[in-house]
C-alpha cells in the first residue's frame, strides 16, 4: 500500500511538474511574441513585469532576464526615463543573465546594455565604453560566425562613427554584406531565441546599398 501511494504522488508531482514547465514555456512564447510588436513605453513597461515574472517562476532559465534587460537597454536609448537609470537596469539585468548562461547572444547584449549607457552622453562617455561595447561583438563573432546579430551591431556602430575617426557607409559596407549573409542564411519562423536585427539591416542597407 505504501508503495502504491509513493508512486501516486511521483505521478503527481512529475505531471505537476511537467504542466508547469508546459505552461512557462507557453508564456515565454506568448510575451516574446508581443515584444516583436511593442513599441510604446507603456508596452514596454507591462512587457518588462511580464519577464520579471517569468524570470521569479524559473530562475534558472536565462531568457527571461535576457528580454528584461533588453527592454531597459531599448527604454534607455529611446529617452523613455530617466536614461542613465534605465541603463544601470540593463545593466543589472545584464548581470544576472550572464550569471545563468553565456553565448554569442549574452555577449551582443552586453554590447547593447553598453551601448545604452554610453548614449545617455555620447561625447563624454564613448572613450570609457568603447571597449566594453566593441569587444563583446568581436568575441561573438568568435563564438558564432553564422549570427548576424554581432555583425549588424558592429555595421551600425561603423555606420554611426563620424567618417573623420574611420566611420561611415564605406567601412560599414562589407559588415553590412556579412550580417546579411548570415541573417539571410537562418530560418524566418517565430522562436523565443534572441531573432531581434532585420529591421536594423534594412535601414543599413537602405543607408548603405551595395
Amino acid at each position: 500500500m505504501r508503495q502504491i501511494f509513493l508512486l501516486a504522488s511521483f505521478c503527481f508531482l512529475f505531471n505537476q511538474g511537467k504542466s508547469q514547465s508546459g505552461s512557462f514555456t507557453r508564456n515565454l512564447e506568448t510575451a516574446v511574441a508581443l515584444l516583436d510588436k511593442y513599441q510604446t513605453r507603456d508596452q514596454y513597461i507591462s512587457i518588462f513585469a511580464q519577464m520579471e515574472e517569468l524570470y521569479k517562476q524559473n530562475p534558472s532559465a536565462w531568457l527571461p532576464a535576457y528580454y528584461a534587460s533588453i527592454i531597459k537597454a531599448r527604454m534607455a536609448m529611446k529617452k523613455m526615463g530617466d536614461a542613465d537609470q534605465l541603463a544601470n537596469e540593463a545593466i543589472k539585468w545584464l548581470a544576472i543573465t550572464k550569471a545563468i548562461h553565456n553565448s554569442d547572444e549574452v555577449l551582443c547584449l552586453e554590447s547593447i546594455v553598453y551601448t545604452s549607457k554610453m548614449a545617455v552622453n555620447p561625447i563624454f562617455r564613448w572613450k570609457v565604453y568603447e571597449s566594453r561595447i566593441k569587444k563583446p561583438l568581436e568575441q561573438a563573432i568568435a563564438l558564432n560566425k553564422n549570427n548576424p546579430r554581432p555583425y549588424i551591431l558592429k555595421a551600425n556602430l561603423q555606420y554611426k562613427m563620424p567618417v573623420l575617426f574611420g566611420g561611415g557607409c564605406n567601412s560599414a559596407r562589407p559588415i553590412v554584406q556579412k550580417a546579411k549573409t548570415a541573417l539571410d542564411q537562418q530560418k524566418t519562423e517565430f522562436t523565443v531565441m534572441p531573432h531581434w536585427g532585420r529591421p536594423i539591416l534594412e535601414e543599413l542597407i537602405k543607408a548603405c546599398p551595395f
